[in-house]
């Protein structure tokens, strides 16, 4: 037997049509978006995997995808007080805020699975870096659906990181590839998997381990 699984958002507005999928939003305009607004592409990834899922949207970002380190406090404040089960955060920070980690170790503690892009090379970035969150960039071996361990030191997972499969000309990303692994969480949540068993869990269901490869 499912259950309804909440899952919180901290990003940009949503197109109307996914609006039977909300129970709650923040923000300027979280609803006033269009299909091909990064928020919309973010809610779409998780919803394919987990269509039962229910969602809070906290806007952080406009049409600029800038923000600042208060927006997303707050925002991720209001999810928790949402009573959300998982936050997915397709965005990353060079620097690391001591206030965001705080937020992070808050959320966790309220037993809420965090997910958040990483770089698949190079550099950490927070939140994703912040030990509360699995960090997940996009893996051109995996199809939709699928899940590769990596164990980096930038990233924990990988998954297919393409707006929409087989069309490479529609862009993707780590954002994606977050989105569609916090839709795969959701999905094992609603299923009753125990937050504790998620790690765990997906590493049992990598069918790659290890980075990528780069060929010379």
């Amino acid at each position: 037997m499912t259950v309804v699984v909440r899952v919180g958002l901290l990003d940009g507005a949503l197109d109307r049509s996914i609006g039977d999928a909300v129970y709650a939003v923040s923000g300027g305009a979280p609803l006033g978006a269009n299909a091909r607004d990064h928020g919309s592409q973010i809610a779409r990834c998780v919803l394919a995997h987990a269509p039962q899922a229910r969602l809070a949207v906290a806007q952080v970002f406009g049409s600029s995808r800038e923000t600042t380190v208060d927006a997303v406090l707050d925002g991720l404040y209001w999810l928790i007080g949402q009573g959300v089960q998982l936050i997915n955060m397709s965005f990353g920070m060079p620097t690391a805020s001591p206030r965001l980690a705080q937020a992070c170790r808050d959320a966790a503690d309220a037993g809420i699975v965090l997910v958040a892009s990483a770089p698949a090379r190079g550099a950490p970035v927070y939140p994703a870096a912040f030990a509360q969150c699995i960090a997940v960039t996009g893996d051109a071996r995996c199809a939709s659906g699928d899940v590769s361990w990596l164990a980096t030191a930038v990233a924990d997972f990988g998954t297919h990181p393409l707006i929409e499969p087989g069309r490479p000309e529609h862009g993707g990303g780590a954002s994606i590839a977050a989105a569609r692994m916090s839709g795969l969480i959701a999905a094992l949540l609603a299923q009753g998997v125990a937050s504790d068993d998620l790690r765990a869990r997906l590493q049992r269901a990598a069918i790659h381990v290890g980075p990528e490869r780069r060929h010379a």
